[in-house]
């Protein structure tokens, strides 16, 4: 044990795994199909936008039918872009693409970091758990990456029927840990469904924001997990 901390806690996509092809390189595929010129710095720049504009909304979502906040995720960045592309029609074909690229395990693979960072707790000798708003496909993941060893429990949404930022998802981590709220860390990508969540349940939340997405943000911040040295 650590001084300070007993469990350190991370979040799954954006996190420790990337989606590859991206978002933004599904969402490049879908200008170039509607014939739209772009800039890669300004379609990421208008992203960004879009997440921080949309962040408390996301934290809303409950899993089952997002088209709406979709269409509007997509509208802002077509309208940043300059893009006159009808935008329910756009919308649709992007999320057809996106559940398909979401749903295939080999899409997913560890962020470089990943791995040394769950070493590093694990020979800090604090306990590492998981805990994502995800299906069993999240499972699939840590078996296909093998990654299961390096955790001490894993908890997903779907199998508990709580979603961050619910403060009951992170207390069910914490029994599991064995640890209370003050000796946790919990790492995520988004500010709303997940620091907001950490922090009200009493757990130190800290963003891993790698697309600089948040660069104002209130909360403690790091690029990537290399920078979990200077948490624990």
């Amino acid at each position: 044990m650590t001084e300070g901390f007993d469990a350190v806690l991370f979040d799954a996509g954006g996190v420790l795994w990337d989606l590859k092809p991206s978002p933004e390189d599904l969402f490049a595929d879908a200008l170039r199909k509607h014939g739209v010129a772009f800039d890669r710095v300004r379609l990421r720049e208008a992203m960004n936008r879009a997440d921080r504009l949309l962040d408390d909304e996301f934290a809303t979502l409950d899993g089952s039918d997002e088209s709406g906040f979709w269409r509007s995720y997509d509208g802002i960045v077509l309208e940043e872009l300059g893009a006159g592309i009808d935008v329910s029609i756009f919308a649709g074909e992007l999320r057809s693409e996106f559940r398909e690229a979401v749903t295939k395990v080999e899409n997913w693979v560890p962020f470089p970091d990943a791995t040394p960072a769950l070493e590093a707790v694990r020979r800090k000798g604090l306990r590492t758990g998981m805990v994502s708003n995800a299906t069993e496909l999240a499972r699939r993941v840590l078996r296909n990456l093998d990654m299961e060893k390096h955790f001490d429990f894993i908890v997903i949404s779907d199998e508990v029927g709580v979603r961050k930022p619910h403060p009951k998802i992170f207390g069910i981590a914490l029994e599991l840990a064995g640890t209370v709220p003050s000796r946790t860390v919990f790492l995520g990508d988004k500010p709303a469904t997940d620091i907001v969540g950490a922090t009200r349940a009493g757990l130190r939340g800290v963003l891993v924001d790698r697309r600089d997405t948040f660069p104002d943000s209130r909360f403690d911040r790091i690029r990537n997990l290399d920078a979990i040295r200077h948490i624990l």
